[in-house]
């Protein structure tokens, strides 16, 4: 088969994956699409009048984009606190450049996650640099010969295929779909695309670029990446990363009922957008006029305005003809408005629109539920990149699933405890009804506290200590003060005056 061919379930998607990339561009990239997104009111009119006007109609059309706005606002509530990073002293410097092109591991783990939240779905893999033997530790540290973490979208990695070993299943093929400078004269670059192919041969992994050549697809390059021990690896050392499991099962994306409804408001605004174009400003109406009295007393026209005055004859009328407010276009668009809130779009809160706590505690549990899985879905993944990468560096560690992870954080604003919740908390904890720990639970669940149980305990007995020391500080001066008035004040029963100090 040729290696653009597509996975089946790659095909079913792509058209959603490009909807929703498009969404996420704005609103730049929408009307660029022209009728892609937004149709001609008469396509079957090729004049160039009515092609112009289809420009104008567009041009007046607003898309708010509320798709690109609901993924940063879901990633914003992750990222309000910054991931954990667990590693060895020598991978830390590989935290400030994940892939070699100076991005960190929180910004790229920021687009991981937006690119689950907007398509279910992202690829990570780890690319090794090619080496002929065993990296050695100098080299590893210095970072001269060191791992990167690269980061595909959905919409790039076009097929893969799995195999069982044993009773588990491992990817055999993945086919990245990218962008090469085919030419750059050092002003201007041609790109073209190539496919970067991972895949398994005899058990052992490979990887082949391949570039357009005679009519097709030839490889350009084909390279057996080592450990480092120098020994090829059994497995292909990338992941793929879903809204509810990290397997190669193509989900629904997240985005795609808000991105068709966001499009479907989009072409309801070009329509009010046109209706208020055309009939939103009043037109003012005469009736029982002669043409005599017009040309006797109109020569000039009319004007309108409080300073202004229309001669009429006996029985004549004027008005102004002005569109009303509620027209059908303006009513769909707040019909997708108040649908899109409801599939978590983070938009401004409507008035009329109320709800009970319980069925705001419920919406809020399950968008906090889908995030947070999210969430915990890419922490995995992260993990499991940097262990590929440190058996790539020869670090060793007693227990890599502990010693090496990278986990984001999963306590979003949307769950915040209220003050009088935490106060509530307090009350049960200080009447003995509710343990420390179970309390630091319910206040780090609701964003009143981010500290590990332990460190907590340490830092408040330090800030109890200083504050004792501060307190006795304060008492010593104040009966250092109260023994400088005693022994100013003269003796009782005597008439004489305070001895002055050091006399």
């Amino acid at each position: 088969m040729p290696v653009d061919s597509k996975h089946p379930d790659f095909k079913a998607r792509e058209k959603d994956y490009e909807l929703i990339a498009d969404c996420l561009a704005g609103e730049r990239v929408i009307k660029s699409k022209g009728e892609t997104y937004l149709p001609k009111p008469n396509p079957d009119d090729t004049s160039e009048e009515n092609a112009a006007r289809y420009r104008s109609y567009k041009k007046r059309a607003v898309f708010h984009n509320v798709t690109g706005r609901t993924v940063e606002n879901n990633v914003g509530q992750s990222f309000a606190i910054d991931p954990v990073a667990t590693v060895p002293a020598e991978m830390e410097p590989w935290l400030a450049d994940i892939d070699g092109g100076g991005t960190s591991a929180i910004q790229q783990s920021k687009k991981a996650l937006g690119g689950v939240v907007a398509n279910s779905r992202a690829f990570l893999w780890v690319d090794y640099p090619k080496t002929s033997g065993p990296v050695s530790v100098a080299d590893a540290e210095a970072g001269n010969i060191r791992p990167k973490i690269i980061l595909c979208p959905a919409i790039d990695v076009i097929n893969w295929r799995v195999v069982s070993v044993g009773a588990k299943s491992k990817l055999s093929l993945v086919v990245i779909r990218e962008q090469f400078i085919k030419k750059d004269d050092g002003f201007e670059a041609t790109f073209d695309t190539q496919y970067r192919v991972l895949r398994l041969i005899e058990g052992k992994y490979w990887q082949e670029l391949h570039r357009p050549g005679n009519g097709g697809f030839q490889i350009a390059e084909r390279i057996q990446p080592l450990d480092g021990q120098g020994n090829p690896f059994d497995e292909i050392p990338g992941t793929f990363i879903g809204a509810t499991a990290n397997d190669v099962d193509v989900e629904k994306p997240l985005m795609l009922d808000i991105a068709n409804l966001n499009i479907a408001h989009y072409r309801n605004s070009a329509d009010y957008e046109e209706a208020v174009f055309m009939v939103g400003q009043p037109t003012p109406w005469l009736s029982g006029l002669s043409q005599s009295w017009v040309d006797n007393n109109m020569k000039g026209g009319i004007m309108l305005g409080s300073r202004a005055c229309i001669p009429l004859p006996e029985n004549a009328q004027a008005g102004l003809l002005q569109a009303t407010a509620n027209t059908l276009p303006k009513e769909a668009m707040d019909q997708k408005e108040i649908l899109m809130e409801v599939l978590g779009a983070k938009l401004a809160e409507r008035a009329k629109v109320q709800k009970t706590a319980t069925e705001a505690g419920i919406n809020e549990a399950s968008e906090t539920s889908i995030l947070a899985s999210c969430c915990n879905n890419v922490s995995a993944a992260y993990g499991h990149a940097l262990r590929w990468g440190a058996k790539f560096a020869n670090i060793e560690t007693a227990d890599p699933e502990k010693e090496i992870l990278f986990e984001l954080n999963t306590d979003f604003a949307i769950a915040r405890m209220t003050p009088e919740e935490a106060q509530g908390v307090m009350a049960l904890w200080q009447g003995e009804l509710m343990t420390f720990e179970e309390a630091r639970d319910k206040l780090k669940s609701g964003g009143w506290a981010y500290l590990d149980d332990e460190d907590a305990k340490d830092q408040l007995e330090e800030e109890h200590a200083a504050d004792f020391a501060k307190a006795q500080q304060e008492l010593k001066a104040q009966t250092d003060a109260q023994i400088k008035v005693q022994a100013a004040k003269p003796a009782p029963g005597t008439n004489n005056k305070p001895v002055p100090a050091g006399a």
